[in-house]
């Protein structure tokens, strides 16, 4: 029997933890939890420095039989940015299973603290299934740590949309990511 995949977010809505399992859409917007959408909350466009979406706190969940998880992978699959707009991401360390309330400041988590305009923590971009050189490689957590939905699951990956001053106004539009993995 294999694992069953699903994705979800974890989020800060009304000053408490949550999650939304089974994740197919998330918006990279300013706002201050996953139900505020860009059009309600659009990021932005500086004067000067940088702009940053709300951090969007996503990981990979497994259920059903399996032995070993391993080698978890993500990566943007499809989507395009436009200018220098960039989307920064890293796994959570240190304790990367430990949930941490997101921010819609520069990012320590999401890896652009100090790296806004460089090439540095961006997202690998690749339209294979399989996963690219560069994409960001992320633990297995096989036991629980008393939070909702920490079995099983991948460490947390911290994605943020960084927008710079001079960008154009509009939408980015949609882009995929994908988690890949092993599994035996």
């Amino acid at each position: 029997m294999a694992a069953t995949y699903s994705g979800f977010e974890s989020y800060a809505a009304t000053g408490a933890d949550a999650t939304k399992f089974n994740l197919l859409s998330t918006d990279t917007a300013s706002g201050t939890d996953e139900t505020t959408n860009t059009a309600a909350a659009p990021i932005a466009i500086p004067a000067a420095s940088y702009s940053f979406s709300y951090e969007r706190w996503v990981r990979a969940h497994f259920t059903s039989s399996f032995t070993t998880i391993s080698t978890i992978r993500f990566w943007r699959a499809a989507g395009t940015l436009t200018g220098t707009i960039k989307i920064k991401a890293l796994t959570k360390t240190p304790n990367p299973y430990t949930f941490i309330t997101p921010i819609t400041t520069t990012s320590t988590y999401a890896g652009s603290s100090g790296q806004e305009g460089t090439t540095t923590n961006d997202l690998a971009y690749s339209a294979s299934t399989t996963a690219p050189g560069g994409a960001l490689t992320c633990l297995m957590n096989t036991s629980s740590t008393g939070t909702p939905g920490t079995t099983n699951c991948s460490d947390y990956v911290v994605m943020q949309l960084v927008v710079p001053s001079g960008s154009a106004s509009g939408t980015i539009g949609s882009h995929t990511f994908r988690f890949g993995w092993n599994e035996v």
